[in-house]
């Protein structure tokens, strides 16, 4: 048996009248030692414990996993669950029947694990407070720089008003588009610190790409959103990358006619185009323009877009044929995305249901 068993007189001596050889190594000694006539109050590190559980055995006839430390031979102290329980015969009168688990190791262990939870957890509450307070120093730094910049254009403004020299004027242009790059790469560096922040949610995506595209400057005619009763996983942040893909199309497609977006489903895979008739995308820059290795503006459109998506699972690359116009696919994997309404059909947009 892989536990220390003995047996006990009775109160008030507990008395060891024999053990097996597991509870005798417990203690440290061989099994040619002998532990019979040996008082469990001498064999108890701290007395007083045995006397709660001598008073629960006189009462009640039982102990339960009751953790004690008995003295090992080397003088040191050895922790074991203890269960005893008192038994009457008529030949043999009373005695006590008792178990010991070793529990050394297993309490050293948990020890060691609640130090380094302990430790974990102080360590991860002085990493969100310097989040906290870096968080705060770059919100009221943003704020204070945008506030600047405010004023920095009115006067400059003013400026190409007052200004009627030629030259000076095209250094005021110049200066207003610094101005203006400044302000989105404020702007971008609240929206990267926003991405992951808060929990991701089902969105609509028909009423999230009609949104995003609400405030751009839209002729009539130009947005088609092919798009029904589909719902996709996403940041809460996704609105943002519909918006820049549609303002990337404006900005860049020239003699631009038509945005449209809609979906395949083939199986357990979806992915949502959106195209335009514009220049499109030359091919060596295609990887690049999510890397902000290649832009013509600020480069960091398309580049949060990837880093938004990515934060559950879906990807985006550019498949257009360079002079026919951009092709952006929108991967999203399975279990992501939600289709209702589902209608018969085989690789065909807005038509297939995929739970």
């Amino acid at each position: 048996m892989p536990l220390g068993s003995f047996q006990l007189s009775p109160d008030p001596d507990f008395l060891l009248l024999s053990a097996n050889r597991q509870f005798s190594m417990i203690l440290g000694y061989n099994s040619e030692d002998k532990l019979e006539g040996i008082s469990f109050w001498d064999l108890m590190v701290h007395p007083c414990t045995w006397q709660d559980i001598a008073t629960d055995l006189t009462e009640n006839g039982l102990v339960r996993r009751r953790e004690v430390q008995l003295r090992h031979k080397e003088g040191s102290g050895v922790l074991v669950a203890l269960n005893a329980m008192v038994l009457h015969s008529a030949d043999h009168g009373v005695w006590i029947e008792g178990v010991a688990d070793d529990v050394t190791e297993r309490k050293f262990i948990e020890m060691e694990m609640q130090y380094h939870e302990s430790e974990l957890n102080r360590y991860i509450q002085a990493l969100t407070d310097a989040n906290k307070k870096l968080n705060l120093l770059s919100s009221i730094t943003r704020h204070d720089i945008l506030n600047q910049l405010t004023a920095l254009s009115g006067y400059l403004v003013l400026m190409d008003q007052d200004s009627h020299d030629p030259k000076m004027k095209k250094y005021i242009e110049h200066e207003k588009r610094i101005a203006d790059t400044i302000g989105r790469q404020i702007q971008f560096a609240r929206d990267y610190y926003e991405i992951g922040v808060q929990s991701s949610q089902w969105f609509d995506v028909k009423k999230t790409i009609a949104a995003s595209s609400s405030t751009l400057p839209l002729s009539p005619g130009v947005m088609e959103i092919n798009i029904e009763n589909l719902s996709i996983y996403a940041d809460v942040l996704l609105e943002k990358v519909f918006y820049n893909l549609v303002e990337n199309a404006l900005r860049h497609g020239k003699n631009l006619t038509r945005i449209s977006f809609s979906f395949l489903c083939r199986g357990d895979s979806l992915t949502i185009i959106c195209e335009d008739n514009g220049e499109g995308v030359p091919e060596k820059f295609k990887v690049a323009i999510f890397n902000r290795q290649y832009f013509k503006n600020t480069g960091f459109g398309l580049f949060l877009t990837r880093e938004i998506l990515g934060i559950t699972g879906c990807t985006i690359i550019e498949t257009g044929q360079p002079g026919k116009g951009a092709r952006f696919e929108i991967r999203v994997p399975p279990g992501y995305f939600q289709l209702r309404n589902q209608v018969a059909g085989d690789e065909q947009p807005g038509l297939l249901t995929h739970f």
